[in-house]
């Protein structure tokens, strides 16, 4: 069983709303002044368009937000359980979106294209080295000529003692019992990782908090 099916068994059983247990409602306001920059400065594609989250979790973050602002929407995520716990709330929530079991790097029921916004919901540090590049590969071959990606990503150092002792500075892991779990870069690591993974630059906004930074970066796809 993965760490995330695990994962997600245990947030049902404890009843919580989402992935951050008892930080969803912070983490769940945060989520909407980021959509209220996109969407004042027009990083936003029309309503309607499809739309994907990657690593979608149980739709309760910008999935939903993207269904409630009309969007065609998608998610896909490693969970099962995760994914099951999505069609559900969105059922009863009255909402529609297309939910998949699968892995990021390798979306293979999605053809080429499909896409005009993807959404990483703070997935992209979940990856561990040469999985960050296929995931960057896999948003390429998914994003419309024209299209959008936003990256939510921990970023900066680690501000807590236990995750200072327990992160590598030389490749920018933080540990957990002695293997790598989090990428965590320095912002200038991160956004020249995603130059070189070829994609264009449009905005940066950076959030402060007590663990690490957090940073939403709006890219395209360098032509």
């Amino acid at each position: 069983m993965n760490p995330y099916e695990r994962h997600y068994r245990q947030l049902m059983a404890n009843g919580a709303a989402a992935w951050a247990g008892e930080g969803y409602l912070r983490a769940k306001k945060q989520q909407v002044k980021i959509f209220q920059w996109l969407y004042t400065h027009q990083y936003l594609p029309q309503p309607g368009t499809p739309v994907l989250e990657m690593g979608c979790g149980n739709g309760a973050m910008a999935a939903q937000s993207l269904a409630e602002l009309g969007y065609s929407v998608w998610g896909v995520d490693w969970s099962e359980t995760a994914i099951r716990w999505a069609e559900d709330r969105f059922q009863q929530a009255g909402l529609t979106a297309k939910f998949l079991v699968g892995d990021v790097c390798n979306i293979y029921q999605c053809p080429d294209s499909t896409f005009e916004l993807i959404i990483d919901g703070s997935c992209l540090h979940c990856l561990i080295d040469d999985a960050r590049k296929l995931f960057f590969a896999e948003v390429r071959r998914l994003l419309r000529p024209g299209g959008r990606f936003v990256i939510g990503s921990m970023c900066g150092a680690p501000r807590h003692t236990e995750d200072i002792d327990a992160y590598d500075p030389l490749r920018h892991h933080l540990l957990k019992e002695g293997q790598p779990w989090r990428t965590l870069r320095p912002l200038t690591d991160l956004t020249n990782e995603v130059q070189k993974a070829r994609f264009n630059l449009e905005a940066i906004r950076v959030n402060k908090n007590k663990w690490w930074d957090h940073a939403t970066i709006v890219c395209s796809v360098k032509q």
